[in-house]
């Protein structure tokens, strides 16, 4: 079965199986673009995941607890949090707790329905990501209508794209953050060209966070360089001896 295919199917069959809880309020969140925007110097977001089509970190998820509290130690911008459970070892719980840290946090996840977007206000993330390339292609429908209705629960979107066509389309979107994905979902492989080879040929009108690939300080000064105001780095810390650490040299350089 093809990837893309895989996670919109599994995406529906988490929500007919109950798995979004959408019980309660909404509860309030810092949003994610502001915060970015506030930063006085480019802003590096952590993601925690525990597996994906690409990796095994090797940890487990009863670590979430040490290693959130380590991230928020070192002070980024935000968070992002995998909620998605068969693919990635995320649980929808762990962005509740990330939420309580007062950091903005973005649900990282295949959202194709609104439950999800309801889930997401209801657990505290300020921003859930769209991929704009389901979209493009047919596999999911109501990419404006998700973006409205994300809005409506006080809610950020990132819309992820990884093409100069999928740029375009973005931008006539009114998603608040357009994420710059250096992999390419069709092949999984990565490129830091991608970010430098869309925002050369495109001009950015709002926040722009850089994703996939990251993994020094190096890469995320390159980044920044292309035009990117964010980067958001997963494997490389999830597989360091100490992500908290690693996550330092990542902001503070060293």
């Amino acid at each position: 079965m093809d990837y893309l295919q895989r996670l919109v199917d599994n995406a529906h069959a988490l929500v007919r199986s109950g798995y979004y809880p959408v019980e309660g309020p909404a509860r309030p969140a810092p949003s994610l673009r502001r915060a970015i925007e506030a930063r006085l110097r480019p802003a590096v977001i952590p993601e925690i995941k525990f597996a994906s089509f690409t990796m095994a970190s090797g940890r487990q998820p009863n670590e979430f607890p040490s290693i959130l509290e380590g991230f928020v130690r070192a002070k980024p911008a935000g968070l992002s949090v995998l909620a998605e459970p068969r693919i990635f070892g995320g649980d929808i719980r762990f962005v509740r707790e990330a939420a309580s840290s007062g950091l903005p946090v973005l649900m990282k996840d295949v959202v194709v329905e609104e439950r999800q977007i309801d889930a997401a206000a209801v657990a505290g993330a300020s921003a859930l990501l769209l991929i704009g390339k389901l979209f493009r292609d047919g596999l999911a429908d109501g990419l404006g209508d998700l973006i409205t209705y994300a809005h409506e629960a006080r809610r950020d979107v990132v819309l992820e794209v990884n093409t100069v066509r999928e740029w375009d389309v973005a931008v006539n979107t009114e998603a608040d953050i357009i994420g710059i994905n250096n992999r390419d979902l069709a092949t999984m492989a990565v490129d830091l060209e991608t970010t430098e080879r869309i925002l050369a040929a495109r001009e950015k009108d709002r926040p722009v966070i850089a994703m996939s690939g990251i993994g020094s300080r190096a890469e995320v000064d390159r980044m920044f360089r292309a035009g990117a105001d964010a980067a958001l780095v997963g494997s490389s810390l999830m597989l360091a001896p100490d992500p908290e650490a690693k996550l330092r040299e990542l902001i503070h350089g060293g």
